[in-house]
């Protein structure tokens, strides 16, 4: 059984569920029950969480091969965490996770999301300088924006946990002079 969390519902669902939205328009079916969601069932409801859930999948994909890697990677490295994880840790890595790091996947699957709807705004006849195109040009730029904060918040935590230790690391004397306090 898989076990569904905050974070997951949080980072995933829901943005999938604006991508769904968004891309409608382009698949006649999907868009007719989209524009008569009073008259869907309990089936065509539960095929549509599903079909939010895998476009959200595809928009946290988006999000690890391009957003992760190309630029918070780059601007704020994380420790390894991974390597240095106890059975008395791992409820803080997971807090962390569930905590700080989904919200970093929130923010930026919003914002691809949020780009589907301006791309499906403009070719539905949006004009560039529209109120409702500057809105979603304004809300893409601070979710990613407020992606790139909430993981340097999530580094930070990262860090404070599993950074260096006083017995992993070197300590300077009072004379100045570093000793390797593991010998």
């Amino acid at each position: 059984m898989v076990s569904l969390k905050w974070g997951d519902f949080l980072s995933t669902l829901l943005p999938g569920a604006v991508a769904l939205f968004a891309v409608a328009p382009y698949f006649a079916r999907l868009n007719a029950i989209i524009q008569n969601l009073n008259a869907a069932g309990p089936v065509t409801g539960l095929m549509l969480l599903i079909a939010a859930a895998l476009a959200g999948g595809v928009l946290e994909a988006v999000t690890r091969i391009t957003w992760e890697r190309f630029w918070l990677m780059r601007q704020c490295k994380p420790v390894d965490a991974l390597s240095k994880l106890t059975p008395e840790n791992l409820d803080l890595y997971e807090r962390g996770v569930q905590s700080s790091y989904k919200h970093v996947t929130f923010y930026a699957n919003f914002a691809w999301a949020t780009s589907l709807l301006l791309a499906s705004h403009l070719y539905q006849g949006g004009t560039l300088l529209s109120i409702g195109t500057l809105i979603l040009i304004l809300t893409i730029a601070i979710l990613l924006c407020a992606s790139d904060r909430q993981w340097r918040y999530y580094v930070n935590y990262q860090n404070k946990i599993f950074g260096p230790r006083s017995t992993d690391a070197k300590e300077r004397s009072a004379g100045g002079n570093e000793i390797d306090i593991r010998k």
